[in-house]
């Protein structure tokens, strides 16, 4: 089967038809019902059609290259090898002499220079096939894998076409940097500087990936986006100021340069977590926060369920109002419980036991075997009062049953009212241990700074659930107290991530799977959420998590200072200065376009919050 760009140099009339629109017309009309329209698309070395903006993409053929061209190429090689040389050494002499006319280290010094630069590069021979600069390319492939010492590879070239590239240099220098603004007005013109677009991304992941930071605003370096191993190589070297061949000064520069684009990136990383935490509508959130997180936690709790409580007695006060509460009903299944108990169990280990029985015995002072719902009820209460006790629900769950289908309809709906505070508080132990203290203590037995990680990060799921379903259903203050376990959720991650001078990805990450595992992502944040914070974690994965290798790369120069390396070998005049200047020069280019952003990818965000489902 063709490829499309084979296809095309058939039927050239397609070409202006895209990539995506041509490859579907044709599988619609002959192969349809052959293969499917995905491996067809592989088959015509079609990749990434369904990424954003793909749909406008057309690969054209190369043209063929005449044979014109081909003899011309071969006749101006020579004259490009012999005026790239010269360019190669006259340039960094005119950028130094015009930056020192205008002002070293100023911007207009800066500019004079690039300008003097330019100005002295164009006026070197110039290709004019497209043949020509290829074999140049091709022997300057084969000449850099050789070690260049003064008899070969640069070295070799160099002896070769030195002298006449000196020949050029004294005429061109003078006038690239004549002392007077009106020469210089005259043959320097000002580049626009070109953007970079989608072409950046060389591969469909490239593109994802590139989509993904801007997505996220997060600016990265081009060894970031496109996990490039010699770029990232390069960035860990300025990084590390690991820079070899530049002055000190320039040096110092570069790494200023690359620091201040790091704390920048540090920040918008903040500013991303600081963002999603304000979607949760959290107001306190923090990790310098966590105690007054708590008591707001808390608070919500202890009032839901004293309002619940207060309801319950109500009721309760209304059935005994009523007289439904003076009912008689047996207790002796009570009794018989706690004289199954040993000595030891009813009078050290647990002693409510024998307290129930001594009550009860109060309250029937005839031994009729019956007493009042409502002196039951008092016998309930106490129970209550002892924390921690092993029969106490075993002797609560006994006065339910002797007062089952007693009394009226208050009596009932109060009873019902009870079993169900105890199901939501009572009953529950993440619950329980927010409302109680330690035994025989007054603190708490789940301290305020805790209470965090004791709703959240401790225990299952249906465990977190039992505490945040009270919120939610706890009006404004509840829901509130909700939001800031969410957005306090957001920062413990932000911790994981910025606490300490290197940002770790790893903790980080490792948080987020543990939450994803249990589903505590989803719940907490709705699915749109859950899948923004893992968009995060792939975005952070992008910049943080290097290539293996990326680090203690040596550096290496390019071909152009390999030549004035060359230059040096044999004592060219100043080469030795214009190779540091070449060096610290091809080395900021490179660190300008390692940092630039992209153009936009990503479609703008929206301001919906998916955070606060």
């Amino acid at each position: 089967m063709a490829t499309l760009i084979e296809f095309r140099q058939k039927n050239p009339e397609y070409n202006t038809v895209p990539d995506v629109v041509l490859a579907d017309a044709l599988h619609q009309k002959f192969y349809a019902d052959k293969i499917p329209r995905n491996d067809f698309f592989k088959k015509l070395g079609l990749v990434g059609a369904d990424i954003p903006g793909a749909e406008n993409v057309i690969s054209l053929p190369k043209p063929e290259v005449s044979l014109r061209d081909r003899i011309m190429g071969v006749v101006e090689t020579p004259a490009i090898i012999a005026g790239n040389v010269a360019k190669t050494v006259a340039t960094p002499f005119a950028q130094m002499f015009g930056e020192a006319y205008g002002g070293y280290g100023t911007p207009q010094g800066k500019e004079m220079g690039q300008k003097a630069a330019q100005a002295t590069a164009a006026q070197f021979y110039q290709p004019r096939t497209k043949t020509g600069p290829q074999i140049t390319g091709a022997i300057g492939d084969f000449l850099s894998a050789i070690p260049p010492t003064p008899l070969t590879s640069a070295g070799t070239a160099l002896s070769v076409l030195a002298p006449a590239s000196v020949n050029q240099l004294s005429p061109i220098l003078r006038q690239a940097v004549a002392p007077a603004k009106n020469v210089l007005a005259s043959k320097l013109t000002r580049q626009q500087p070109t953007m970079q677009g989608m072409g950046a991304a060389s591969t469909a992941e490239d593109l994802m990936r590139e989509e993904r930071l801007q997505r996220m605003n997060l600016p990265a370096t081009a060894g970031e986006r496109t996990k490039s191993l010699a770029q990232q190589q390069f960035e860990s070297d300025i990084e590390r100021g690991a820079i070899s061949g530049v002055s000190e000064a320039k040096k110092k520069e570069l790494v200023e340069q690359m620091g201040r684009f790091r704390e920048e990136q540090k920040q918008a990383i903040s500013r991303k977590l600081e963002s999603m935490t304000s979607q949760t509508g959290a107001e306190v959130a923090d990790p310098s926060q966590m105690r007054q997180v708590g008591k707001i936690v808390d608070e919500a709790v202890v009032n839901a369920y004293e309002k619940k409580f207060k309801a319950y007695k109500k009721a309760y006060a209304d059935a005994d109002t009523a007289g439904e509460t003076l009912q008689e009903v047996p207790y002796q299944n009570i009794v018989n419980f706690v004289n199954q108990k040993t000595p030891t169990m009813r009078q050290k280990i647990d002693p409510i036991l024998d307290s129930v029985v001594e009550s009860l015995k109060m309250n029937d002072p005839t031994g009729k075997g019956t007493i009042s719902i409502r002196a039951l009820e008092d016998v309930y209460q106490e129970i209550g009062k002892v924390k921690n006790s092993p029969s106490a629900k075993e002797l609560k769950k006994l006065i339910d049953e002797a007062t089952d289908n007693a009394g009226g309809d208050l009596y009932r709906a109060a009873r019902s009212q009870r079993r169900q505070l105890a199901k939501e508080f009572e009953n529950v132990g993440r619950v329980d241990k927010l409302l109680g203290t330690k035994a025989g203590y007054v603190d708490r037995q789940v301290a305020y700074e805790d209470i965090f990680k004791h709703v959240v990060l401790d225990g299952s799921l249906e465990e977190m659930r039992t505490v945040t379903s009270l919120l939610k259903k706890a009006g404004p203050e509840g829901r509130q107290a909700y939001a800031e376990l969410q957005g306090q959720t957001i920062q413990h991650l932000k911790d994981l991530l910025t606490k300490g001078d290197q940002m770790s990805f790893k903790n980080f990450n490792t948080m987020v799977k543990q939450l994803d595992y249990d589903d505590k992502l989803v719940y907490m944040f709705g699915k749109q959420g859950r899948d923004q914070i893992v968009d995060l974690r792939d975005a952070l994965k992008d910049i943080l998590v290097k290539q293996p290798g990326a680090v203690n790369y040596p550096n290496t120069a390019g071909a152009v200072v390999r030549g004035l390396e060359g230059l040096e070998a044999i004592r060219f005049p100043l080469a030795k200065q214009a190779a540091q200047f070449e060096r610290g020069r091809q080395t900021t280019k490179r660190l300008e376009e390692a940092l630039k952003q992209p153009n936009q990818l990503a479609a703008p965000s929206r301001s919906r919050n998916n955070l606060a489902p």
